[in-house]
């Protein structure tokens, strides 16, 4: 599929790139924070004839009626066509989830009636998004940063932005042509939900049996202690059966191990629990997921006491959206109720959550299967010979998970930044890249692993010193010698800026500041990347001065060595803090 490309820009950035097909503009921040370059960057934008989108940082914590009053000031009018957006990310700020978002609706909803012909839509990570609620305004703008058009959510999103090097960059899911009918068309009243069908279909195959998914093989997470590993002390009555309670809407099976990795971060990080409160997870399409498993005790069941008297499954089936259960999944909850029973051992009870506790989980639906004794859909059956019930299988060539610190960055899979990439570049130009299948990226994969395994075998090392993931002496071998920093001295940049220049070709005097500079300037293409070696030499003094002149400085201003406000701006855009 085609996709138009477009990018967002503020005031770290001068200008608009040239082949942009559309682009949104930071106009505001707070309730009082304007973006000096706004007014002309929408100037440039609108004679360009680009699709405009305005978009305001929202800070939760303040009040809500100052930060839309703000916005809608400085934004004026809007022409139709043009979008809005909100920028949905309260990392930092002293507010909960649920008060965030609370905001969130109000902002949306009040700047929707202010301008009744725009479309109004909210900007957010994926991260955000898991942590919200599903209202989107009139369009999802999600940013995460893989393959362009293949955001890891299932919600249905209009523009994604799929990385933030060396800019932020965006497209939307469709041509310039559709975007531009979309934008000006105007906003159409939300569709009604689809009705439930009263029954699942069967599909036309028969059904092959239990399909498990250990814990490695979806990606979850260790679980935390001393609550994590808590056995259950009595045998089990049965099973219960859950829902999630939530919307939700079917999807391929592709989504599904993203979508139980989702649940499992929203029980550890938000409702504090030790791991997923689930014992076994069954998505649509009859798969089921390993959660805590036979052996440690579950938290979903509503206490302790009930928690220890039966197992919990949950169904990936919502409260809106998707509601009923499919053939396919009514067939993988009997199969994870059996295996309990059998390897448990758990007793013949099947119940709903709501039996004996106050809620309305598992939902009509499935509660009326439950009542009915959870059957097996009609004329579906397991394979006509018997086999055992599998065990989840262990992965042992799976890469390592484990993360390690180096320079007070994190190495390891789902590390993330310009260190990564740095990272992944060195190991390509080592001979160390057959693992990648789209190169290196700013978040550590398996693919990184294993090529950094590859390296570390290349070196002598074996066992867990060659296990994929960094040591530092290993790291620096790999980046000639310095690594990045997670901070960099103000002080010591400068003295390797006033010192290097005169130094015999290649001298450092703070490689590992230096080199964290480096990557940033690389970043910015101000830098060739042959030159990013932790020696602030002359060419690294002169893309450092093309950096204060793109920042507005002049003069003595712009001599290539560091001053304390433009470094700390290079840090904040690239990662990086500054003391």
């Amino acid at each position: 599929m085609a996709f138009a490309k477009g990018y967002d820009v503020s005031d770290f950035q001068s200008g608009i790139p040239g082949d942009a097909g559309f682009v949104f503009i930071k106009a505001t921040e707070g309730a009082h924070t304007e973006q000096a370059g706004y007014k002309q960057k929408l100037a440039v934008a609108r004679r360009r004839k680009l699709v405009v989108g305005h978009y305001h940082f929202l800070h939760a914590e303040n009040p809500v009626e100052g930060e839309i009053d703000h916005f809608c000031r400085v934004v004026g009018h809007v022409p139709q066509g043009e979008l809005l957006a909100l920028d949905f990310e309260p990392y930092g700020q002293n507010v909960s989830d649920a008060h965030a978002t609370q905001v969130k609706n109000q902002w949306l909803a009040a700047v929707k009636r202010h301008y009744p012909d725009n479309r109004v839509g909210l900007y957010t990570s994926q991260d955000y998004w898991f942590r919200t609620d599903d209202n989107a305004g009139e369009f999802l703008w999600i940013a995460d940063y893989v393959k362009p058009g293949a955001p890891r959510i299932r919600a249905a999103w209009k523009f994604h932005q799929y990385t933030d090097r060396p800019l932020d960059i965006d497209v939307y899911h469709g041509t310039m042509q559709e975007l531009r009918e979309w934008a000006g068309a105007t906003a159409t009243k939300p569709q009604p939900q689809p009705k439930p069908r009263p029954n699942p279909t069967p599909p036309p195959h028969p059904w092959q049996g239990l399909q498990l998914v250990s814990r490695a093989e979806w990606g979850a997470r260790p679980w935390r202690e001393p609550n994590g590993s808590i056995p259950y002390h009595e045998p089990r009555k049965g099973v219960k059966i859950h829902y999630l309670g939530t919307p939700y809407t079917f999807g391929p099976h592709s989504t599904c191990a993203a979508y139980v990795r989702r649940i499992q971060g929203g029980h550890m990080d938000f409702d504090k629990w030790s791991d997923i409160g689930y014992s076994f997870v069954v998505c649509e399409h009859g798969v089921v997921f390993e959660g805590r498993g036979l052996k440690r005790r579950n938290s979903a069941n509503g206490n302790v006491p009930l928690n220890e008297a039966h197992y919990a499954v949950c169904a990936l089936v919502g409260s809106s959206g998707s509601t009923t259960p499919t053939w396919d999944q009514l067939n993988g909850l009997r199969d994870a109720v059996e295996y309990c029973q059998k390897h448990g051992p758990a007793g013949p009870e099947i119940k709903g959550h709501r039996d004996g506790y106050a809620t309305v989980c598992p939902g009509p639906v499935l509660y009326a299967w439950v009542r009915e004794g959870a059957p097996r859909p009609s004329g579906s059956g397991t394979s006509p010979t018997p086999q055992p019930e599998p065990q989840p299988k262990p992965q042992p060539d799976q890469p390592t998970r484990r993360q390690v610190t180096l320079g007070g960055l994190q190495y390891g899979f789902g590390a993330r930044g310009m260190h990564v990439t740095a990272v992944g570049r060195a190991l390509v130009g080592a001979g160390f890249g057959k693992h990648y299948h789209d190169g290196p990226g700013p978040e550590w994969t398996d693919a990184d692993t294993l090529n950094y395994a590859d390296f570390q075998h290349s070196r002598g090392l074996s066992g867990s010193d060659a296990d994929g993931v960094p040591g530092e002496r290993s790291l620096r071998a790999l980046l000639r010698g310095a690594i990045p920093l997670a901070t960099v001295a103000h002080a010591k940049v400068v003295d390797s800026a006033r010192r290097d220049p005169g130094a015999p070709q290649g001298a450092t005097s703070n490689p590992d500041h230096v080199l964290t500079v480096e990557l940033a300037l690389a970043e910015e293409s101000l830098l060739d990347r042959k030159w990013v070696d932790g020696s602030f030499g002359t060419k690294t003094v002169t893309a450092y001065s093309q950096l204060q002149k793109r920042y507005g400085y002049t003069g003595m201003m712009a001599d290539g060595i560091p001053g304390k406000d433009s470094l700390t701006r290079l840090g904040h855009a690239h990662g990086f803090a500054v003391e």
